[in-house]
């Protein structure tokens, strides 16, 4: 199911793949806790919008 929406977000964009959630904002980035030191990694890569360990939780897929 997810290839097809990527294949046909592909098909009609040239860009990325980006979320929306429920209430149709676009999310900031998520931020991975890797333990101590001063640099926080994040990413906004659609997958990382899955809703667990406190991520936000993607409602749909678009062009971004």
């Amino acid at each position: 199911m997810v290839d097809r929406v990527l294949n046909t977000l592909k098909a009609a964009h040239e860009g990325s793949v980006g979320v929306l959630l429920a209430d149709g904002t676009e999310p900031g980035p998520v931020y991975y806790d890797v333990g101590s030191g001063a640099h926080m990694p994040s990413t906004t890569e659609w997958h990382a919008y899955d809703g667990r360990r406190g991520r936000p939780q993607a409602a749909v897929l678009r062009g971004s």
